[in-house]
């Protein structure tokens, strides 16, 4: 700990005005994505339960967004790898546009399988835009690379100020048109969509041509320490912070969808009107992003992983509150804390997983978190409808509280003596 003091100095490095420009190009990005990606909990559950009459199968939406990442992440990050980080974010815009209009289409016409279909490609269209996070960490030094990762995070929270909106215009616009709300909802994210083309082709230049060239940007003093560690990590030690990384990403992911799947009904059960819910749910976002900068800071001065560890400790509090199911207000401050836990957590261990990566092949590698992350999205959000269905939501939140315990071992094994540093 005594290299503690040289953290603080690097973490000071400059930032050039073509990263920060750029970085704010992603932010906004990630904003118009985030506010259409927060229909999905606030109104999958709801919607599949319309179609199919009972809640056995509530978080089918959500898992189908996480079975298209599933599908899509590994191929969308060795896309990116060969043919830059735009590439990706062009490509998950377009399928996330078509994949509104489908889910608002099969909403308006009773259809299940169109659902089902929209959701897939939808849920694809998020997971590509989801490179963002390493196009962040290609234009970033290792001293301020989780600062990066989390100024574009920061841009969903505005997405999750613009969606509470879009529900209230869908609303009102709805009730005059005599139209499906939800649908409407649905059908009118391609509005939000359409500028983000503009802003990808405003990013210049790509990110992974920067990541390459990163000493034009930066001193050599703010890299050659970082590359000199990486060249010094064993094998061994090398695999055990990837495992802790991955493990950490998957399981805080896992939990967090599989109680954000499941609280929509909860609050629907104490007859809380669409805003109501849609208003919970931004709290829940802002939890995962609003404080995303200062989680940021923290992981480059104290280190990746003792954040990882006091966000999942934060997460499973958050569990058991939304597990209570005391009123609205306790139900909202524990998926507020289940959104904070895994800002700290997910962010870090991104952060951690790029640290030990070369930029030609670190597309790949968030691709491979995002895959294993999103099976626990597929798998989770089920294991929760079961759960409601078949006992109680005291259950859910008891199980979520439980998740948190499961990449503790790997965490502890991780050696990081200063931040970013795993020698």
């Amino acid at each position: 700990m005594s290299a503690r003091p040289s953290v603080h100095a690097s973490t000071e490095v400059p930032i050039p005005t073509q990263v920060k420009k750029n970085t704010w190009l992603l932010a906004i990005t990630q904003a118009i994505n985030g506010a259409g990606m927060q229909l999905v909990p606030t109104f999958g559950a709801i919607q599949v339960v319309m179609l199919l009459g009972n809640a056995a199968f509530a978080g089918l939406a959500t898992s189908l967004m996480g079975l298209a990442r599933v599908m899509t992440s590994y191929f969308v990050g060795g896309m990116t790898d060969r043919r830059g980080r735009k590439a990706g974010l062009y490509l998950g815009l377009w399928l996330a546009m078509v994949g509104a209009l489908l889910i608002g289409t099969a909403t308006l016409l009773g259809s299940l399988a169109l659902f089902c279909v929209g959701a897939l490609v939808f849920g694809s269209g998020v997971g590509a835009v989801q490179q963002m996070r390493v196009a962040a960490a290609d234009m970033y030094p290792p001293s301020r690379r989780a600062e990066g990762l989390s100024l574009v995070a920061m841009g969903s929270l505005l997405g999750a100020a613009i969606s509470p909106v879009l529900v209230f215009v869908a609303e009102r616009l709805g009730l005059t048109l005599g139209m499906n709300q939800i649908a409407l909802a649905w059908l009118m994210v391609p509005l939000l969509i359409l500028p983000g083309f503009w802003l990808v082709r405003s990013i210049r230049p790509d990110p992974k041509q920067m990541a390459l060239e990163l000493g034009r940007y930066y001193p050599a003093s703010a890299l050659s320490s970082n590359a000199q560690a990486l060249e010094n990590i064993e094998k061994a030690d090398l695999a055990r912070v990837r495992v802790a990384a991955i493990l950490s990403a998957v399981t805080v992911q896992g939990q967090m969808v599989m109680m954000m799947a499941m609280t929509p009904l909860a609050l629907k059960a104490l007859d809380c009107s669409l805003s109501q819910i849609s208003f919970s749910v931004a709290l829940h976002v802002m939890g995962m992003f609003a404080f995303s900068w200062p989680i940021g800071r923290l992981a480059d001065r104290l280190g990746r992983q003792p954040v990882i560890l006091a966000g999942l400790a934060v997460a499973g509090l958050g569990a058991l509150l939304v597990g209570m199911g005391q009123g609205y207000w306790v139900i909202s401050a524990g998926t507020f804390l289940v959104g904070l836990g895994w800002s700290g957590t997910f962010l870090s261990a991104n952060t951690m997983l790029a640290d030990v990566t070369p930029a030609t092949r670190r597309g790949q590698a968030i691709g491979v978190l995002e895959l294993w992350s999103n099976a626990a999205g597929v798998s989770l959000p089920i294991l929760g409808g079961l759960l409601v269905e078949g006992f109680d939501l005291h259950t859910l939140g008891f199980v979520g509280a439980l998740l948190v315990l499961v990449p503790l071992y790997q965490v502890l094994r991780v050696q990081e003596p200063k931040p970013g540093d795993y020698r």
